[in-house]
């Protein structure tokens, strides 16, 4: 049975697909065209892209929303957003509100790392930008990935790259039907550059579905530009509300193409209770509501879930207060004295695999951009052990650069001391001091911290969420985000998530002569990191629905056999008794929050008595598109199931909880947002008949 497109693997492009024609042109072997007029790229972009959108006039104008977003079809070389973002900074004027570009690119073929960099050499006329760029860009292992880039300046940059075929990427972009809310219908792009090569030489992309994706997500007034004049493209563009025109072309190109689109009711859009796409037919139960004001938030726990949405608020203007039952940051689950960032490299894509994969290469941006490197000094390598690479992904991507099969000869080289298997090599892996993180995020202007707080009661009354403690304290917010752990349980808004409680016990175990000597993180059934002060931090054991808080003898002695099964010659083989343990061995529980499918709950919470009852159909039909969007708690969120990877997904699901906040473009595909919305269960028990 063949895979649907949304989980087949990425088939890359290879610096060997790339070579140079005698005219000068870097071309594809794939499709044997060139991906920009040879020496002359920069103005063939400025010509065709820049200029045929009106980019520098309307960004000088000074009348740009808080956001400009930008879509391409065809990545290519990168060159067209190096020069769209080289023109972004030099239009940024003083004085001047903050705006942050969107830039959403697909590419069915996409470059490894090896390939941009040739091409680069070949031609590289943004060559600061480039290096950016080239610091940042993924492995396309997953679908789409987030690349931040100016993050600390009032005009950051956020490139979002959406790996597979065009029509496909952009089904899965941010897409309601226009009747549930025409102020918030899609996620809306200003100006389209539809790039690829030549419809003579790839067919396969300029087909009528793309331009149905392409006016789906356009409003009127957005601008295309394309080099290509061919009478397909103009008729399809035209079939779907665009207003198309001719221009002087580039080169020895006659002319190039532009187009308006103005008539928003071209594209017809399901009526309520019509079939539509699978794709689509549930959209309207994940709708999520416009913006709020940004003044007050306040954020239940302090680990790096809320850590992570909190920082993320401060730096877009709201007033946060953190508070947390405990009396110092990050005091449950994310307290533990280390974390590992950990990867993972599944047989085959699917929403699990793509979310962990893009949250990760987000999340070694993420610690890397913060202001204070002694942060990611752990980031040093990891390597899980007992564990291969599958071969096709091998096959689709021969130029892998951000994990590498490695036998144990090599392994026990990267790892400084002989290990027990071969594994998997993470370069850019390590491990964080998880509390010296959450502190960082959470000391920053416009957060404040209050622990000992347990919020017994959330109330919603004149516009504000009120929240009570057990000790009588009260707190007003415009909003709230539940992230405390299994504790997100405990509101009667949020008692129905079906959360689930992982006691983990951590073990620090004196260093020997010879485990000094390791240099990274290991990883297979438990973890250790290299010494710090005389110890090894490593766990972490894993038992469902156990509350038992102690230290466990039995416990640590599983992590110490297992720290045996990765280093077979670093430690002696006594077991420990009851007095060695108490005396020389330290530790410590926490409970872990995890969900029924292992990913995170992150977004708007709803009542599940109303979204039942709002979406009973889909009980009857799933392929019915209910005919009203989901009824949602003003401003109450939640961020919570993280199991152990928090360190490595919290940042990017809080990046997706930011944007459904302040009512922006969500920086990832819409797909990979349902994936984590809490309205995924309702919407499973509905179809289910549960």
């Amino acid at each position: 049975m063949s895979l649907a497109k949304s989980q087949q693997r990425i088939q890359c492009t290879s610096s060997a697909h790339l070579f140079i024609d005698e005219r000068g042109g870097l071309r594809s072997t794939r499709f044997n065209d060139i991906y920009f007029y040879p020496e002359h790229g920069a103005e063939e972009t400025q010509h065709v892209f820049l200029q045929g959108n009106q980019l520098e006039s309307r960004w000088l104008a000074n009348d740009v929303a808080e956001q400009f977003v930008i879509a391409e079809t065809g990545f290519g070389s990168g060159l067209n957003f190096l020069a769209c973002w080289d023109l972004w900074r030099k239009c940024q004027q003083p004085g001047v509100k903050p705006q942050t570009l969107y830039f959403y690119s697909t590419e069915l073929y996409p470059l490894t790392l090896e390939a941009l960099k040739k091409s680069l050499a070949h031609y590289n006329p943004f060559a600061e930008l480039a290096e950016q760029l080239c610091q940042c860009y993924p492995d396309p292992v997953g679908g789409d990935y987030l690349l931040s880039f100016d993050e600390n300046t009032d005009h950051p940059v956020k490139l979002i790259l959406m790996f597979g075929d065009s029509t496909e990427a952009l089904s899965r972009l941010e897409s309601y039907p226009p009747a549930l809310s025409p102020s918030h219908s899609s996620l809306l792009v200003d100006a389209w550059f539809l790039d690829g090569f030549a419809p003579s030489q790839n067919p396969e992309m300029w087909q009528a579905a793309l331009f149905a994706q392409i006016a789906r997500h356009s409003k009127p007034g957005t601008t295309v530009a394309t080099f290509s004049v061919a009478r397909q493209v103009r008729e399809l563009l035209g079939s779907n509300g665009f207003h198309c025109s001719k221009a002087p072309g580039f080169g020895r190109k006659r002319d190039m193409l532009t187009a308006v689109y103005q008539d928003q009711n071209k594209l017809p859009q399901p009526g309520p209770q019509q079939r539509a796409d699978k794709d689509q037919s549930h959209n309207p139960c994940y709708f999520r509501y416009a913006e709020y004001a940004r003044q007050s938030a306040l954020v239940i726990g302090s680990g790096i879930a809320g850590a992570s949405i909190a920082y993320k608020l401060a730096r877009t203007g709201w007033q946060v207060s953190v508070v947390d039952g405990g009396d110092r940051i990050a005091n449950g689950a994310s307290g533990n004295a280390r974390a590992v960032l950990y990867a993972r490299s599944a047989a085959q894509r699917s929403a699990l695999a793509d979310f962990h994969e893009a949250a990760f290469h987000y999340a070694l941006q993420f610690y890397r951009q913060l202001d204070n490197p002694e942060l990611s000094d752990g980031l040093c390598g990891m390597i899980k052990l007992d564990e291969q690479l599958h071969a096709t992904l091998l096959e689709a991507n021969t130029e892998l650069y951000s994990r590498e099969n490695v036998d144990m000869a090599t392994a026990s080289k990267l790892a400084g001391l002989p290990v027990a298997s071969s594994g998997i090599h993470y370069p850019d892996s390590g491990w964080l001091d998880p509390v010296a993180v959450c502190q960082h995020l959470i000391e920053q202007d416009k957060i404040q911290f209050y622990g000992n707080q347990s919020i017994e009661q959330i109330q919603y009354q004149d516009g504000f969420w009120q929240l009570q403690t057990s000790d009588q304290k009260q707190y007003a917010a415009n909003i709230v985000v539940i992230a405390c752990g299994t504790d997100s349980q405990r509101f009667e808004q949020s008692h129905w998530l079906p959360l689930k409680s992982l006691r983990g016990q951590t073990s620090a175990i004196a260093a020997s002569d010879a485990s000094r000597e390791l240099k990274l993180a290991l990883c297979q059934q438990g973890y250790i990191t290299p010494e710090h002060q005389g110890l090894h931090e490593c766990g972490a054991t894993y038992a469902i629905n156990d509350s038992t808080a102690t230290l466990r003898i039995e416990d640590h002695q599983q992590n110490i056999d297992n720290v045996r099964t990765l280093l077979p010659s670093a430690f002696g083989e006594q077991n420990i008794d009851q007095k060695t343990a108490a005396g020389s061995i330290q530790g410590r529980v926490g409970f872990r929050c995890g969900s029924p499918d292992y990913l995170p709950i992150v977004g708007p919470l709803m009542s599940p008595t109303v979204f039942k009852q709002k979406f009973a159909t889909l009980a009857k039909n799933a392929r019915l598109v209910p005919d009203a969007p989901a009824s949602l708690y003003p401003g109450l969120f939640v961020s919570t199931a993280f199991g152990s990877h928090g360190f490595t997904t919290a940042p990017l699901a809080a990046e997706l909880l930011l944007a459904q906040i302040n009512g922006t473009p969500l920086p990832l595909s819409d797909k990979l947002r349902q994936h984590l919305s809490p309205a995924r269960f309702l919407v499973r028990q509905l179809i289910r008949g549960q």
